[in-house]
């Protein structure tokens, strides 16, 4: 059985973190600090958000150099972000949008040819999991810690 499923199964709503999410860079895999958020119960993007404009802030990317942001569900994520936090967004910023290879397929064919990294100009092929194994060498402590509490 895959471990992420194991470990899906594993989970309780006694946890108190149910999902996170961080931001690095996908080519060299520098965690971003201070951009690591926690979802709550689902994909809650006000927390994304957050960690988003975090991350714009503390690497000050370059407004010509743009940025590409990969997530699992760019093509929902996108949608409406102009709406929630499109007023705090440099405006003349170009902001590429991508899903990872490992989640692309479980889409839409019409996401394949809008989101894939590999379509992006400029983006080359990354796999966009970089931080995925980053913290996989944490999988081995995870059920140690898995009841724990905030308090803990």
């Amino acid at each position: 059985m895959f471990h992420a499923i194991q470990n899906a199964l594993l989970a309780s709503k006694a946890c108190d973190l149910t999902g996170v999410v961080g931001f690095a860079c996908a080519q060299h895999g520098c965690f971003v600090p201070n951009t690591l958020v926690d979802l709550f119960k689902g994909e809650q993007q006000k927390n994304v958000d957050f960690a988003f404009l975090k991350a714009l802030n503390i690497i000050e990317i370059d407004r010509e150099q743009g940025m590409l942001f990969i997530h699992d569900i760019a093509c929902q994520y996108f949608i409406y972000l102009q709406e929630r936090i499109g007023h705090l967004l440099l405006l003349d910023m170009t902001i590429d949008k991508a899903i990872d290879l490992f989640h692309i397929h479980a889409h839409k064919d019409a996401c394949f040819f809008q989101f894939t990294t590999m379509l992006i100009p400029g983006a080359a092929v990354v796999a966009g999991q970089v931080i995925e194994s980053l913290w996989s060498s944490l999988n081995s402590i995870s059920p140690m810690v898995r009841t724990a509490t905030l308090p803990h």
